[in-house]
């Protein structure tokens, strides 16, 4: 049996302009050991590859299938340049470390899910209407759905193969990683979200997909009209949870400790469930008390540049923002003005400050810097002694 779990890096033009990465997670990518690493290629029919995926052996997750970065149009091309016998995207797959005979798709759902929806869309529930559009060279083919094709382009589709490089036999699962970041190599910043979440499925992993497709604070935070398409939504609550939850253990490497920490409690989840959803709720009530001290929810997690918040989303300043202000109420709006003046002069003045929110993760003397430096700020303007009542003492001890 094959079970291919999906996660791609197909659509490239997507919207990043408020959303900064403080570190490359490709960064934490050194001394990969590749030397027993086996790729090779097979070539499937669209004809085998339903055929499997209708008979679960490659898992559609319904879970991701409500972030779809495709349109119709799009899904109507790559139907045509099947038919039409055109070149089409090679699919990545990566044997599953934790599943023997099962894959990770590294790229390449998006397709997948066009040519099941296609085929039958009422099981998958894909296209918006699985009926082609907009196509420039086999226009007797528009409003057609796949049971209304004529023989020879049925007999085209069906037959038609989709190359498939398979990568086998790898010692560190951060072979994944480099090979998800070299696909990029050249297009925008993308989430490794997705990823993340195929290799580290579980409830957790599933919680954290369901929490995030309605719109929630974090959404209102990051300037989002819908859940991330990328998943980038899910990757900032999963720092949260994960900072919050395990702060004195972060070394220095992000992706690792996010790696490592939605893996611990995907396999607690029974244990822990309700502190996750409990800590969920807090983190919400958080953001909302933040907006109120900031006014709008478009000034959290920006740095104070000049005369004006920055329209930019900055991940580390938001991370410590919610850290503290989640053992914190209602009763410090009355010194909200002390603290928005005493934050918009430490990011104008303190240059250790900035650097700790401008450069990258990696460096774990700039996160004891800016977790120290804004306790210090809580302290100082909000009349407020900051505890970890957790560990019973100051947070940063």
């Amino acid at each position: 049996n094959v079970l291919i779990v999906m996660c791609d890096i197909e659509n490239r033009n997507i919207e990043t302009e408020i959303i900064i990465d403080n570190q490359s997670d490709s960064e934490d990518i050194q001394n990969i050991d590749i030397s027993d690493v086996v790729v090779y290629a097979r070539d499937w029919t669209i004809e085998t590859i339903f055929n499997q995926i209708n008979i679960g052996n490659i898992d559609l997750n319904p879970k991701f299938q409500r972030r779809n970065a495709w349109n119709d149009d799009k899904r109507s091309k790559l139907i045509e340049s099947i038919i039409m016998g055109y070149p089409v995207p090679e699919i990545v797959l990566a044997e599953n470390p934790n599943k023997k005979r099962s894959f990770i798709v590294i790229d390449g759902k998006q397709r997948l899910l066009t040519l099941a929806g296609f085929i039958d869309n009422e099981k998958y529930k894909y296209w918006d209407r699985p009926v082609l559009k907009g196509l420039k060279v086999l226009k007797e083919l528009n409003r057609t759905k796949y049971i209304d094709l004529d023989d020879k382009s049925k007999r085209e589709f069906d037959n038609s193969s989709l190359r498939c490089t398979v990568i086998t036999n790898f010692k560190d699962i951060q072979i994944l990683y480099d090979i998800f970041y070299r696909l990029n190599s050249g297009s925008e910043s993308l989430s490794t979200q997705e990823l993340r979440q195929a290799l580290n499925r579980g409830k957790f992993a599933d919680y954290l997909v369901e929490i995030t497709n309605t719109l929630q604070p974090i959404h209102s935070v990051m300037n989002l009209s819908e859940p991330d398409k990328r998943f980038r939504d899910i990757e900032i609550l999963l720092r949260l949870f994960a900072f919050i939850k395990y702060p004195k253990e972060y070394k220095g490497n992000l992706k690792r400790f996010l790696d490592e920490k939605m893996g611990e409690i995907n396999s607690k989840w029974a244990e822990i469930d309700s502190e996750i959803m409990d800590q969920y709720e807090k983190i919400n009530s958080t953001i909302n008390l933040l907006k109120d001290i900031f006014g709008d929810y478009k000034f959290i997690g920006r740095k104070y540049d000049e005369n004006d918040f920055s329209n930019r989303f900055n991940k580390v300043l938001f991370e410590v923002e919610v850290f503290y202000f989640l053992h914190l109420d209602n009763k410090i709006i009355e010194h909200k003005q002390n603290f928005i003046d005493a934050f918009k002069k430490l990011c104008l003045e303190d240059i250790d400050f900035r650097s700790s929110i401008e450069s990258s993760t990696k460096n774990i003397e700039n996160y004891k810097i800016r977790y120290t430096k804004f306790q210090d700020l809580i302290n100082n303007s909000l009349m407020y002694e900051i505890f970890d009542f957790k560990k019973g003492g100051t947070i940063n001890e």
